[in-house]
């Protein structure tokens, strides 16, 4: 079986509504099945902000593909040890957040692809991506993977506001998606989702987007802001968190039980 089947990305060139669910605690598969049995498009495991160590993530991938489901991973940071360690792991793709200036995509670029594209290292039978049956050669995963992994990077930085069209327009990036709480922050305006302020500047970063071939997305899930994003143009949406699924479903679960208790 070959790993790189490019059917999340070839979702993402057809700009298909997708659904995300986030893994930021779980250590257990168990939430890998859940999503997956939910109906949710994809998972993106979260390194950036989590405790969750390579190993885990590496299992959670693993499983992600034995069931058929594409799965991001979040990376901490975009350097060369982190990109390349985490893509060699065979996720879908990657997110890189808070970028801030076209040099820095560029590099990210540069960094995650084989050559001739890039300058990625190819880990061989050392790393999932290299052992998998399936390649015909070398050449044929490298040139497989170079055109099926996704490359997604986060807008929620003031200064990628600022750059918006230099950093949408490289060549290689797939997804662009909006980082509410740290962009507003950036701007001045922290937690003010709803002021004309944000909302246009989110507006801005959709129709750069669309300029560029980039699919837009942003972190939602409540349905009436989904439904008012995907009513401006948004197509991708981080709906869950693992954590905060756990939290509400505790709260409203111990809620009702309880307002039984107090009836009788």
């Amino acid at each position: 079986m070959q790993w790189g089947n490019g059917k999340l990305k070839q979702r993402i060139a057809a700009r298909e509504f997708l659904i995300a669910g986030a893994v930021t605690d779980s250590r257990s598969g168990a939430v890998i099945e859940a999503y997956h049995a939910a109906g949710f498009d994809c998972v993106i495991i979260d390194r950036e902000h989590t405790a969750l160590n390579s190993e885990t993530i590496l299992e959670h991938v693993r499983l992600a593909r034995t069931l058929g489901f594409p799965c991001l991973v979040r990376v901490a940071d975009d350097t060369y040890a982190e990109l390349n360690r985490t893509l060699d792991q065979m996720p879908d793709g990657i997110f890189v957040p808070r970028v801030r200036t076209r040099a820095q995509v560029e590099r990210i670029i540069e960094t995650v692809k084989y050559p001739p594209v890039g300058k990625r290292g190819v880990g061989a039978s050392t790393c999932p991506a290299g052992k998998y049956m399936g390649w015909d050669s070398v050449l044929g995963m490298t040139e497989t993977l170079n055109r099926t992994s996704v490359v997604g990077i986060q807008i929620e930085t003031k200064e990628a506001l600022e750059n918006l069209d230099a950093i949408l327009s490289v060549p290689g990036i797939d997804v662009a998606v909006v980082g509410n709480d740290d962009l507003s922050t950036g701007m001045g305006i922290p937690g003010q989702f709803t002021s004309d302020t944000y909302r246009d500047a989110v507006k801005e970063i959709i129709r750069c987007c669309n300029q560029h071939g980039v699919m837009p997305g942003i972190a939602a899930g409540d349905p009436e802001v989904v439904k008012y994003w995907a009513g401006h143009g948004m197509k991708m949406f981080w709906a869950a968190g693992d954590i905060t699924l756990l939290w509400s479903g505790a709260v409203k679960c111990n809620a009702a039980v309880r307002q039984v208790l107090v009836e009788l």
